[in-house]
């Protein structure tokens, strides 16, 4: 009876270490791929991640975007996010911009219900 249980203990392993390095080798494959799609969104043209950012910000309390993602400087994005009546935070250790609706906050060219009227 002691043989029984030590043959199935030793079957039971391998297949425990084999169910370890598919999930291991699964989770590897998944995070090489979402690295290289947030790469390849980096390097896409200049307006067309400017599109993704401003589809995303659709009025939002808050955005977080990594920063591999956008391959804009940070004076642009600034600029962008307060164009939209957000605010821009940038989290370095985490690597990633957080936007954050400012809702008193009033976009530069847009005219006050009292303005622009005769």
């Amino acid at each position: 009876m002691t043989d029984l249980a030590a043959r199935s203990d030793n079957a039971f392993l391998p297949l425990i270490i084999l169910m370890f390095l598919v999930v291991l080798g699964g989770l590897l494959a998944v995070s090489t791929t979402v690295r290289i799609i947030r790469i390849a969104r980096g390097r896409e043209p200049r307006e067309r991640q400017l599109t993704r950012l401003a589809a995303q910000l659709d009025g939002r309390d808050r955005v977080c975007i990594r920063t591999v993602e956008l391959g804009l400087a940070e004076a642009e994005l600034r600029w962008f996010a307060h164009s939209r009546g957000y605010g821009l935070i940038e989290h370095p250790f985490s690597r990633y911009y957080e936007f954050v609706r400012i809702p008193h906050q009033v976009p530069p060219g847009y005219p006050g219900p009292w303005q622009g009227r005769p």
